[in-house]
């Protein structure tokens, strides 16, 4: 029946949908198109019907499928600041313009509230300010950024294509973390940007991880959640098992007059379960031409811990697969630090918890190719902190360096190894050949960027250390930079066995930066970029690492 019931609604929105023209959901008014590779046109109109595709003096043919569905693909394109006309006509004399049109460059912008939240309401507002500025005394370009985004719907449990979108051009309403990348795209590469932007509130990873980015997981962890899928998809075995056992349960529960579990198998307890926000937020914009993907989130999956890398995987496996681009690059961000306890409360003693792990998860995700990750944890805030313009910033280091070959530095201070020299615990780092400096944020967050600021000879503000004896019992160490090395030692350790560094996070405290001499040069002169420490066993003791 619930077979029958689905297919009976399918075949009825197709039915209206079958004798009008209609492009894909990102076609409309506004919209920015992306340069210099192939740019996918699709849409519906009646089954077998001819689609002709005109724009930049390009005339492309494409023929409906029985499902209505045609598509065709744009020659590469040179980006413009000039406003263009997408024209589209059916041989049923169905015909369509899309005006207002830029080329360009488009990122896909996804995650939970910390990504959809606005720059009015954050200290993006007072970038914006300061460009406002800087472009009325002539400084600088006025940036040209638009945002798009789905306007009805929300969360779906089967992946839909058709929807409504709206591309926006009020940079106040704009996400604040892609806002802060995007305009530092758009200031060293002068072409019009487009965000596409498929974030909101409350929402865990999974559900923005498409279902076909689960089957090639091989954690029992992803396996069982994919388990979870099959089971509301009606045409699979597993669906028919599950279903079969809980009226079964149900049964049995009525039998011995026992409370009835009310818990449905599957994906189906809420609409933030796996697959909901990508089915409605992100299918309708696929295969939607783009550079690449940023990524902000973790609230909603703080205690889950380390298993955030087997979502990283399948999410980021899922959207390659559904845009067909097994390089597409995507970069996320390593979650900041909420309810920051005071400096005396985090100098007691290193925590591991579920935050941390979930830290650890995304660092170790760092493995998947054509991927790059920009810490936060020298970010403080409540649930929606205030400071997202360098975290924007830091995602877009990644992009000018791979995608656009700007000489920049993408990462911080990692670590690489440690050594033991009597009574004292050395720690070398990656990504610190011209040194390592102590910087801290809390200056410049108050002012609103949260922007680092130098502490000279400042080894000695650092608390954040620990060692651990052979005992494995931590005790707050003493720091000395030496060039990208730091030294450590304490009076209570005389045989150290173990290095921890701000496992509950930095906040705005004095800090570990690199000195990128590199993003100097391209200037990017004061943003910095730091790694949040993991945890790893060796041997009998517990490290932590960068």
């Amino acid at each position: 029946m619930i077979v029958r019931i689905w297919a009976a609604v399918a075949a009825g929105m197709l039915a209206t949908q079958a004798l009008a023209l209609e492009l894909g959901a990102p076609f409309v008014d506004g919209a920015v198109l992306q340069r210099e590779m192939a740019v996918p046109v699709w849409g519906w109109t009646a089954p077998g019907g001819t689609v002709t595709v005109q724009f930049a003096g390009q005339t492309k043919k494409g023929t409906a499928g029985d499902d209505g569905k045609w598509m065709v693909s744009l020659d590469p394109l040179v980006a413009s600041f000039d406003a263009a006309e997408l024209k589209v006509a059916d041989d049923k004399g169905g015909a369509a313009t899309v005006k207002d049109i830029l080329v360009g460059e488009v990122w896909l912008a996804s995650g939970q509230s910390n990504m959809q939240w606005p720059v009015g309401k954050c200290d993006a507002g007072q970038l914006l300010t300061q460009i406002g500025e800087r472009v009325a005394a002539g400084q600088e370009k006025q940036p040209v950024i638009r945002e798009g985004q789905v306007t009805d719907r929300f969360a779906v449990l089967h992946p839909i294509e058709h929807a409504s979108y709206e591309w926006r051009t009020d940079a106040t309403q704009f996400s604040a973390i892609a806002y802060a990348f995007a305009y530092s795209l758009f200031k060293e590469l002068n072409v019009p940007i487009g965000i596409l932007n498929c974030s909101f509130s409350q929402t865990p990873i999974q559900a923005w991880t498409p279902r076909v980015g689960y089957p090639d997981g091989t954690s029992e962890y992803t396996k069982n959640l994919y388990r979870q899928i099959l089971e509301s998809d009606p045409a699979t075995s597993e669906h028919t098992a599950a279903w079969d056992a809980f009226y079964r349960s149900i049964e049995e529960s009525l039998a011995r007059k026992e409370a009835i579990s009310t818990k449905a198998p599957g994906n189906m307890n809420g609409n933030r379960d796996a697959t909901w926000l990508f089915n409605a937020r992100v299918n309708p914009v696929a295969p939607y031409a783009l550079r690449g993907c940023i990524w902000n989130q973790g609230y909603a999956n703080m205690g889950e811990g380390i298993v955030y890398y087997d979502n990283l995987h399948a999410m980021i496996r899922g959207w390659r697969l559904v845009w067909n681009r097994p390089d597409l690059p995507v970069y996320f961000h390593q979650f900041y630090c909420p309810g920051q306890k005071g400096d005396e409360e985090q100098a007691e003693k290193p925590g591991f918890d579920s935050t941390a792990e979930m830290r650890l998860g995304t660092w170790l995700a760092r493995d998947i190719p054509h991927t790059g990750m920009a810490s936060q944890i020298d970010i403080s805030g409540a649930i929606h902190y205030a400071n997202k313009s360098l975290p924007g910033m830091r995602l877009a280091l990644h992009a000018l360096k791979n995608q656009y070959g700007k000489k920049v530095v993408t990462d911080g201070p990692m670590y690489k190894k440690y050594t033991v020299d009597g009574d004292k615990l050395i720690v070398e780092f990656d990504h610190a050949d011209d040194g390592l400096v102590v910087a801290e944020a809390k200056s410049n967050s108050l002012a609103g960027l949260a922007i680092p600021k130098v502490v000279p000879e400042g080894a000695a503000a650092i608390d954040l250390f620990f060692i651990a004896d052979e005992n494995r019992v931590w005790y707050p160490a003493t720091a000395v930079i030496d060039g990208s090395r730091v030294i450590l030692s304490s009076p209570k350790v005389k045989s150290p066995r173990g290095v921890s560094y701000g496992s509950a996070g930095i906040g705005f405290q004095p800090n570990l930066y690199n000195f990128p001499t590199a993003a100097r040069a391209s200037g990017f002169s004061r943003i910095f970029t730091t790694r949040r420490c993991c945890r790893r066993r060796r041997s009998s003791c517990t490290t932590t690492r960068w």
